[in-house]
Protein backbone atom coordinates (compact mmCIF):
# COMPACT_ATOMS: atom_id res chain seq x y z
CA UNK A 1 0.00 0.00 0.00
CA UNK A 2 1.17 3.60 -0.63
CA UNK A 3 2.74 5.45 2.29
CA UNK A 4 1.77 9.12 2.18
CA UNK A 5 4.44 11.19 3.95
CA UNK A 6 3.88 14.98 3.94
CA UNK A 7 6.61 16.68 1.95
CA UNK A 8 7.39 13.63 -0.19
CA UNK A 9 6.05 12.86 -3.66
CA UNK A 10 2.86 10.76 -3.60
CA UNK A 11 3.63 7.15 -4.41
CA UNK A 12 7.32 7.53 -3.59
CA UNK A 13 7.06 5.01 -0.75
CA UNK A 14 5.20 1.72 -0.41
CA UNK A 15 4.71 -0.38 2.74
CA UNK A 16 3.80 -4.00 3.36
CA UNK A 17 3.42 -5.84 6.66
CA UNK A 18 4.18 -9.58 6.93
CA UNK A 19 2.60 -11.70 9.67
CA UNK A 20 4.65 -14.85 9.08
CA UNK A 21 8.36 -15.62 8.84
CA UNK A 22 7.86 -17.71 5.73
CA UNK A 23 6.17 -14.87 3.82
CA UNK A 24 8.91 -12.39 4.75
CA UNK A 25 12.00 -14.60 4.44
CA UNK A 26 12.99 -13.95 0.82
CA UNK A 27 12.58 -10.16 1.06
CA UNK A 28 14.28 -10.09 4.48
CA UNK A 29 17.32 -12.08 3.40
CA UNK A 30 17.70 -9.99 0.25
CA UNK A 31 17.62 -6.83 2.40
CA UNK A 32 20.45 -8.24 4.56
CA UNK A 33 22.72 -8.17 1.51
CA UNK A 34 21.98 -4.58 0.51
CA UNK A 35 21.21 -2.75 3.73
CA UNK A 36 23.02 -1.37 6.73
CA UNK A 37 22.35 -3.42 9.85
CA UNK A 38 23.98 -5.43 12.60
CA UNK A 39 24.27 -9.19 12.92
CA UNK A 40 21.30 -9.17 15.27
CA UNK A 41 19.01 -8.17 12.37
CA UNK A 42 19.72 -11.32 10.36
CA UNK A 43 16.66 -13.33 9.41
CA UNK A 44 18.16 -16.50 10.93
CA UNK A 45 18.88 -14.79 14.28
CA UNK A 46 15.38 -13.41 14.74
CA UNK A 47 13.58 -16.39 13.20
CA UNK A 48 15.29 -18.68 15.72
CA UNK A 49 14.40 -16.25 18.50
CA UNK A 50 10.75 -16.09 17.47
CA UNK A 51 10.42 -19.87 17.24
CA UNK A 52 12.22 -20.64 20.51
CA UNK A 53 11.31 -17.62 22.65
CA UNK A 54 9.10 -15.02 20.98
CA UNK A 55 6.11 -17.31 20.60
CA UNK A 56 6.41 -18.39 24.25
CA UNK A 57 6.37 -14.73 25.27
CA UNK A 58 3.29 -13.93 23.20
CA UNK A 59 4.91 -12.01 20.34
CA UNK A 60 2.94 -11.74 17.10
CA UNK A 61 4.74 -10.69 13.89
CA UNK A 62 4.27 -7.35 12.18
CA UNK A 63 7.37 -7.45 9.97
CA UNK A 64 7.37 -4.17 8.07
CA UNK A 65 9.04 -3.45 4.74
CA UNK A 66 9.21 0.03 3.23
CA UNK A 67 9.98 0.13 -0.49
CA UNK A 68 10.48 2.76 -3.16
CA UNK A 69 8.14 3.10 -6.13
CA UNK A 70 10.07 0.39 -7.97
CA UNK A 71 9.66 -2.14 -5.16
CA UNK A 72 13.25 -1.89 -3.89
CA UNK A 73 13.63 -2.34 -0.12
CA UNK A 74 14.52 0.89 1.67
CA UNK A 75 13.90 -0.31 5.21
CA UNK A 76 12.99 -3.60 6.85
CA UNK A 77 11.78 -3.37 10.45
CA UNK A 78 11.38 -6.59 12.50
CA UNK A 79 8.36 -5.32 14.41
CA UNK A 80 6.31 -7.51 16.70
CA UNK A 81 3.34 -6.99 19.01
CA UNK A 82 2.34 -8.49 22.32
CA UNK A 83 -0.13 -7.80 25.07
CA UNK A 84 1.13 -6.63 28.47
CA UNK A 85 -1.23 -5.74 31.31
CA UNK A 86 -4.02 -5.26 28.79
CA UNK A 87 -1.99 -2.92 26.57
CA UNK A 88 -0.90 -3.60 23.01
CA UNK A 89 2.85 -3.03 22.87
CA UNK A 90 4.78 -2.59 19.62
CA UNK A 91 8.47 -3.48 19.76
CA UNK A 92 11.30 -5.14 17.91
CA UNK A 93 11.78 -8.89 17.90
CA UNK A 94 14.82 -10.25 19.73
CA UNK A 95 14.25 -9.85 23.45
CA UNK A 96 17.06 -10.31 25.95
CA UNK A 97 19.37 -12.19 23.59
CA UNK A 98 19.62 -9.27 21.14
CA UNK A 99 22.17 -6.63 22.12
CA UNK A 100 21.42 -4.18 19.29
CA UNK A 101 17.80 -3.62 18.23
CA UNK A 102 17.53 -1.86 14.88
CA UNK A 103 16.10 -2.03 11.38
CA UNK A 104 17.78 -2.91 8.12
CA UNK A 105 18.36 0.41 6.37
CA UNK A 106 19.26 0.95 2.72
CA UNK A 107 21.47 3.97 1.95
CA UNK A 108 18.77 5.16 -0.49
CA UNK A 109 16.34 5.62 2.40
CA UNK A 110 18.32 8.49 3.87
CA UNK A 111 18.58 10.03 0.40
CA UNK A 112 14.86 9.70 -0.40
CA UNK A 113 13.53 10.56 3.06
CA UNK A 114 15.42 13.55 4.49
CA UNK A 115 16.09 13.52 8.21
CA UNK A 116 13.70 16.43 8.67
CA UNK A 117 10.83 14.22 7.46
CA UNK A 118 11.52 11.23 9.74
CA UNK A 119 9.02 12.16 12.44
CA UNK A 120 6.39 12.64 9.72
CA UNK A 121 7.41 9.27 8.27
CA UNK A 122 6.63 7.50 11.56
CA UNK A 123 3.30 9.26 11.86
CA UNK A 124 2.40 8.15 8.33
CA UNK A 125 3.52 4.57 9.00
CA UNK A 126 1.36 4.07 12.11
CA UNK A 127 -1.96 3.46 10.30
CA UNK A 128 -0.33 0.69 8.21
CA UNK A 129 0.53 -1.27 11.36
CA UNK A 130 -1.83 -3.28 13.55
CA UNK A 131 -3.35 -1.17 16.35
CA UNK A 132 -1.08 -0.60 19.37
CA UNK A 133 -1.09 1.51 22.53
CA UNK A 134 2.60 2.22 22.90
CA UNK A 135 5.91 1.55 21.21
CA UNK A 136 8.81 0.32 23.34
CA UNK A 137 12.29 -0.21 21.91
CA UNK A 138 15.37 -1.13 23.92
CA UNK A 139 19.09 -0.93 23.13
CA UNK A 140 18.71 0.71 19.74
CA UNK A 141 22.01 2.04 18.29
CA UNK A 142 21.99 5.73 17.45
CA UNK A 143 23.79 4.78 14.25
CA UNK A 144 23.55 1.74 11.97
CA UNK A 145 26.62 0.39 10.18
CA UNK A 146 26.72 -0.97 6.66
CA UNK A 147 28.38 -4.38 7.16
CA UNK A 148 30.44 -4.21 3.95
CA UNK A 149 31.55 -0.57 3.69
CA UNK A 150 31.50 0.40 7.36
CA UNK A 151 29.54 3.57 6.51
CA UNK A 152 27.38 4.75 9.42
CA UNK A 153 23.83 6.07 9.09
CA UNK A 154 21.60 7.74 11.68
CA UNK A 155 19.00 5.31 13.00
CA UNK A 156 15.49 6.46 11.95
CA UNK A 157 13.91 4.52 14.83
CA UNK A 158 15.36 7.00 17.30
CA UNK A 159 13.31 9.77 15.69
CA UNK A 160 10.01 8.21 16.78
CA UNK A 161 9.86 9.54 20.37
CA UNK A 162 9.88 13.32 20.49
CA UNK A 163 10.99 13.48 24.14
CA UNK A 164 14.63 12.48 23.85
CA UNK A 165 15.27 13.62 27.41
CA UNK A 166 13.44 10.43 28.51
CA UNK A 167 15.89 8.14 26.73
CA UNK A 168 17.79 5.61 28.80
CA UNK A 169 21.29 5.35 27.38
CA UNK A 170 23.72 2.44 27.38
CA UNK A 171 26.98 1.82 25.59
CA UNK A 172 28.66 -1.03 23.81
CA UNK A 173 32.43 -1.47 23.72
CA UNK A 174 34.29 -2.08 20.46
CA UNK A 175 37.93 -2.67 19.52
CA UNK A 176 39.47 -1.57 16.22
CA UNK A 177 41.62 -4.49 15.10
CA UNK A 178 44.08 -3.18 12.52
CA UNK A 179 46.25 -5.10 10.08
CA UNK A 180 48.24 -7.31 12.47
CA UNK A 181 48.11 -8.62 16.00
CA UNK A 182 51.54 -7.12 16.64
CA UNK A 183 50.23 -3.65 15.76
CA UNK A 184 47.10 -4.25 17.82
CA UNK A 185 49.16 -5.12 20.90
CA UNK A 186 51.05 -1.83 20.66
CA UNK A 187 47.77 0.05 21.23
CA UNK A 188 46.91 -1.87 24.40
CA UNK A 189 48.51 -2.82 27.70
CA UNK A 190 51.79 -4.65 27.11
CA UNK A 191 51.49 -6.09 30.62
CA UNK A 192 48.14 -7.74 29.78
CA UNK A 193 49.54 -9.54 26.73
CA UNK A 194 52.70 -10.58 28.57
CA UNK A 195 50.58 -12.04 31.37
CA UNK A 196 48.38 -13.88 28.85
CA UNK A 197 51.45 -15.51 27.28
CA UNK A 198 52.73 -16.44 30.74
CA UNK A 199 49.37 -18.06 31.63
CA UNK A 200 49.38 -20.03 28.38
CA UNK A 201 52.86 -21.35 29.21
CA UNK A 202 51.70 -22.34 32.69
CA UNK A 203 48.82 -24.32 31.19
CA UNK A 204 51.20 -26.09 28.82
CA UNK A 205 53.50 -26.96 31.73
CA UNK A 206 50.49 -28.28 33.64
CA UNK A 207 49.42 -30.51 30.75
CA UNK A 208 52.27 -30.96 28.25
CA UNK A 209 50.91 -31.42 24.74
CA UNK A 210 47.35 -31.26 26.01
CA UNK A 211 46.49 -27.56 25.59
CA UNK A 212 44.30 -27.01 22.54
CA UNK A 213 42.27 -24.07 21.23
CA UNK A 214 39.34 -24.78 18.92
CA UNK A 215 38.24 -21.65 17.09
CA UNK A 216 35.38 -22.91 14.92
CA UNK A 217 34.00 -26.12 16.33
CA UNK A 218 31.68 -28.41 14.39
CA UNK A 219 29.52 -31.47 14.99
CA UNK A 220 29.68 -33.28 18.31
CA UNK A 221 32.54 -31.10 19.54
CA UNK A 222 30.46 -27.99 18.94
CA UNK A 223 27.57 -29.52 20.90
CA UNK A 224 29.89 -30.31 23.83
CA UNK A 225 31.30 -26.77 23.87
CA UNK A 226 27.82 -25.17 23.82
CA UNK A 227 26.79 -27.40 26.74
CA UNK A 228 29.93 -26.40 28.66
CA UNK A 229 29.32 -22.72 27.88
CA UNK A 230 25.78 -22.95 29.26
CA UNK A 231 27.00 -24.59 32.46
CA UNK A 232 29.77 -22.03 32.93
CA UNK A 233 27.49 -19.05 32.27
CA UNK A 234 24.77 -20.35 34.59
CA UNK A 235 27.31 -20.77 37.38
CA UNK A 236 28.63 -17.24 36.87
CA UNK A 237 25.15 -15.73 36.82
CA UNK A 238 24.34 -17.43 40.11
CA UNK A 239 27.62 -16.23 41.64
CA UNK A 240 26.91 -12.62 40.71
CA UNK A 241 23.24 -12.69 41.64
CA UNK A 242 22.18 -12.26 38.01
CA UNK A 243 19.23 -13.93 36.35
CA UNK A 244 20.06 -17.37 34.94
CA UNK A 245 18.23 -17.34 31.62
CA UNK A 246 19.34 -20.89 30.83
CA UNK A 247 17.08 -22.08 33.64
CA UNK A 248 14.10 -20.97 31.51
CA UNK A 249 12.71 -22.90 28.52
CA UNK A 250 13.93 -21.88 25.09
CA UNK A 251 17.09 -19.91 25.81
CA UNK A 252 19.65 -22.68 25.51
CA UNK A 253 17.69 -24.09 22.56
CA UNK A 254 18.13 -20.72 20.84
CA UNK A 255 21.93 -20.78 21.07
CA UNK A 256 22.18 -24.49 20.38
CA UNK A 257 19.87 -24.32 17.36
CA UNK A 258 21.66 -21.37 15.79
CA UNK A 259 25.02 -23.09 16.26
CA UNK A 260 23.71 -26.23 14.54
CA UNK A 261 22.11 -24.35 11.63
CA UNK A 262 24.61 -21.51 11.16
CA UNK A 263 27.83 -22.68 12.83
CA UNK A 264 30.57 -25.17 12.00
CA UNK A 265 33.81 -24.44 10.21
CA UNK A 266 32.19 -22.26 7.51
CA UNK A 267 29.19 -20.74 9.33
CA UNK A 268 28.74 -17.23 10.69
CA UNK A 269 28.10 -18.52 14.21
CA UNK A 270 31.44 -19.38 15.80
CA UNK A 271 31.79 -21.68 18.81
CA UNK A 272 35.27 -21.68 20.38
CA UNK A 273 36.91 -23.32 23.37
CA UNK A 274 40.14 -23.77 25.29
CA UNK A 275 40.84 -27.40 26.15
CA UNK A 276 43.35 -28.52 28.76
CA UNK A 277 43.54 -32.26 28.35
CA UNK A 278 39.91 -33.37 28.12
CA UNK A 279 38.62 -30.41 30.17
CA UNK A 280 36.81 -27.53 28.44
CA UNK A 281 38.07 -24.69 30.65
CA UNK A 282 36.91 -21.65 28.63
CA UNK A 283 34.25 -21.21 25.95
CA UNK A 284 32.78 -18.62 23.65
CA UNK A 285 29.67 -18.42 21.46
CA UNK A 286 29.87 -15.55 18.97
CA UNK A 287 29.06 -14.51 15.44
CA UNK A 288 30.55 -12.80 12.42
CA UNK A 289 28.72 -10.26 10.29
CA UNK A 290 30.40 -8.13 7.65
CA UNK A 291 33.39 -6.30 9.11
CA UNK A 292 32.49 -7.22 12.71
CA UNK A 293 33.03 -10.15 14.96
CA UNK A 294 30.69 -10.18 17.99
CA UNK A 295 31.98 -11.40 21.36
CA UNK A 296 28.63 -12.47 22.80
CA UNK A 297 28.59 -15.38 25.26
CA UNK A 298 31.91 -16.20 27.00
CA UNK A 299 32.26 -18.75 29.78
CA UNK A 300 35.05 -20.16 31.90
CA UNK A 301 35.66 -22.64 34.70
CA UNK A 302 36.25 -21.36 38.22
CA UNK A 303 38.21 -22.87 41.11
CA UNK A 304 41.78 -23.83 40.30
CA UNK A 305 41.34 -22.81 36.66
CA UNK A 306 40.70 -19.24 37.72
CA UNK A 307 44.40 -18.85 38.52
CA UNK A 308 45.28 -19.31 34.85
CA UNK A 309 43.11 -16.56 33.33
CA UNK A 310 41.65 -19.15 30.97
CA UNK A 311 38.96 -16.82 29.64
CA UNK A 312 41.55 -14.25 28.58
CA UNK A 313 43.77 -16.91 26.99
CA UNK A 314 40.85 -17.96 24.77
CA UNK A 315 39.85 -14.37 24.00
CA UNK A 316 43.42 -13.54 22.98
CA UNK A 317 43.36 -16.44 20.49
CA UNK A 318 39.98 -15.39 19.07
CA UNK A 319 41.18 -11.80 18.56
CA UNK A 320 44.29 -13.04 16.76
CA UNK A 321 42.11 -15.20 14.51
CA UNK A 322 39.78 -12.28 13.74
CA UNK A 323 42.72 -10.12 12.64
CA UNK A 324 44.10 -12.93 10.48
CA UNK A 325 40.69 -13.31 8.81
CA UNK A 326 40.45 -9.58 8.02
CA UNK A 327 37.78 -8.39 10.46
CA UNK A 328 37.95 -4.66 11.12
CA UNK A 329 36.11 -4.60 14.47
CA UNK A 330 35.90 -6.82 17.53
CA UNK A 331 32.54 -5.97 19.08
CA UNK A 332 32.33 -6.70 22.81
CA UNK A 333 28.65 -5.57 22.78
CA UNK A 334 26.80 -4.22 25.81
CA UNK A 335 27.91 -4.33 29.44
CA UNK A 336 30.55 -2.53 31.43
CA UNK A 337 32.64 -5.47 32.62
CA UNK A 338 36.13 -4.25 33.50
CA UNK A 339 37.93 -6.45 30.98
CA UNK A 340 36.13 -4.78 28.06
CA UNK A 341 37.85 -1.47 28.77
CA UNK A 342 41.21 -3.22 28.38
CA UNK A 343 40.39 -4.28 24.83
CA UNK A 344 38.05 -1.63 23.43
CA UNK A 345 39.03 1.76 21.99
CA UNK A 346 35.60 3.21 21.20
CA UNK A 347 31.91 2.86 22.03
CA UNK A 348 28.53 2.55 20.33
CA UNK A 349 25.73 4.54 21.96
CA UNK A 350 22.40 2.74 22.48
CA UNK A 351 19.05 4.25 23.44
CA UNK A 352 16.02 2.65 25.06
CA UNK A 353 12.77 4.56 24.77
CA UNK A 354 9.01 4.29 24.71
CA UNK A 355 6.21 6.48 23.42
CA UNK A 356 2.49 6.32 24.05
CA UNK A 357 0.05 6.30 21.15
CA UNK A 358 -3.39 5.74 22.69
CA UNK A 359 -4.51 7.62 25.78
CA UNK A 360 -3.90 4.50 27.86
CA UNK A 361 -0.43 4.10 26.43
CA UNK A 362 0.42 7.74 27.07
CA UNK A 363 -0.79 7.39 30.64
CA UNK A 364 1.41 4.35 31.29
CA UNK A 365 4.46 6.06 29.80
CA UNK A 366 3.85 9.17 31.95
CA UNK A 367 3.46 7.04 35.10
CA UNK A 368 6.65 5.10 34.39
CA UNK A 369 8.60 8.32 33.95
CA UNK A 370 7.28 9.65 37.25
CA UNK A 371 8.32 6.44 38.99
CA UNK A 372 11.80 6.58 37.48
CA UNK A 373 12.19 10.17 38.65
CA UNK A 374 11.00 9.18 42.12
CA UNK A 375 13.50 6.32 42.23
CA UNK A 376 16.33 8.70 41.42
CA UNK A 377 15.34 10.94 44.31
CA UNK A 378 14.79 7.98 46.63
CA UNK A 379 18.36 6.83 46.21
CA UNK A 380 19.48 9.70 48.40
CA UNK A 381 16.47 9.69 50.72
CA UNK A 382 15.86 6.64 52.90
CA UNK A 383 12.33 7.62 53.86
CA UNK A 384 11.13 7.46 50.24
CA UNK A 385 12.55 4.07 49.33
CA UNK A 386 9.78 1.83 50.66
CA UNK A 387 7.10 4.06 49.17
CA UNK A 388 8.73 3.97 45.75
CA UNK A 389 9.05 0.19 45.92
CA UNK A 390 5.38 -0.19 46.78
CA UNK A 391 4.35 2.13 43.94
CA UNK A 392 6.63 0.33 41.49
CA UNK A 393 5.05 -2.98 42.39
CA UNK A 394 1.63 -1.61 41.50
CA UNK A 395 2.69 -0.07 38.19
CA UNK A 396 0.75 -1.45 35.19
CA UNK A 397 3.94 -2.28 33.23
Amino acid sequence: MPLAVPGLNPGALQVRVFTSLEAAQARWEAAEQACAGYGFQRFAWLAHWQRQLGQRQGWRLALTEVCDAGGNTLMFIPFGLRSQAGLRVLGLLGGEVTDYNACLLHPDFVRQVPTGRWEAFWQALRPALPPFDLVRIGRSPLQIEHPASGEMFDNPLTYWPRDRAAWQLERAHIATLGESFEAFQKTRSAKMFADTRRQRRRLEELCPGGVRIVLRAAGAEQDAIVAAMARQKARRWRETGSHDVFAEPGYLDFYRGLAVDCGGTEGWVQVSALFVGEDIVATHWGMAHGRRFYWIMPGYEDGEWGRYSVGRVLMDAVVQDCIARGFALFDLTVGDEAYKAQWADHELALASFEAGVSWRGKGVVALRRLLRAAKEKARSHRGLRNLVRRLSGKAPL
